[in-house]
């Protein structure tokens, strides 16, 4: 009988571990990721970098493979996407449009964390 409590315990703190976790680790990446972006965007004049925008791409591209263990697919290339088309704006330089790519980029992560983060109306 007290096997079977421990094992049960042992359980429920793996699944608790786990879940903070996932939580904490969702949470830096959807910060650091929204950092970059402003960083970005506080551009003088509006005119963005390649080398910065590249540079995220990678960074995020690195993060991307972890996030999809615990984000649907779908959310996360639409991110993926989007930058993708940021990058040939860039390059284009065409900034207006690159302008709305990146703001959109920004407002998706803004909108990823707050669905996936440990709040009271995302439990209920």
């Amino acid at each position: 009988m007290k096997y079977k409590l421990t094992i049960a315990i042992v359980i429920v703190v793996l699944l608790l571990a786990s879940g903070i976790v996932e939580e904490i680790f969702v949470r830096k990446t959807f910060e650091s990721f929204g950092e970059k972006l402003e960083e970005i965007l506080d551009s003088p004049d509006e005119t963005y970098r390649l080398e910065d925008v590249v540079a995220t791409h990678l960074w995020w591209q690195k993060r991307h493979r972890y996030m999809e263990l615990f984000l649907p697919h779908i959310q996360l290339n639409e991110i993926e996407t989007t930058y993708g088309e940021l990058i040939g704006a860039v390059e284009a330089e065409d900034y207006d449009s690159a302008n709305a790519l990146l703001n959109r980029i920004y407002a998706t992560t803004l909108a990823l964390k707050e669905m996936y983060g440990f709040r009271i109306g995302n439990i209920l």
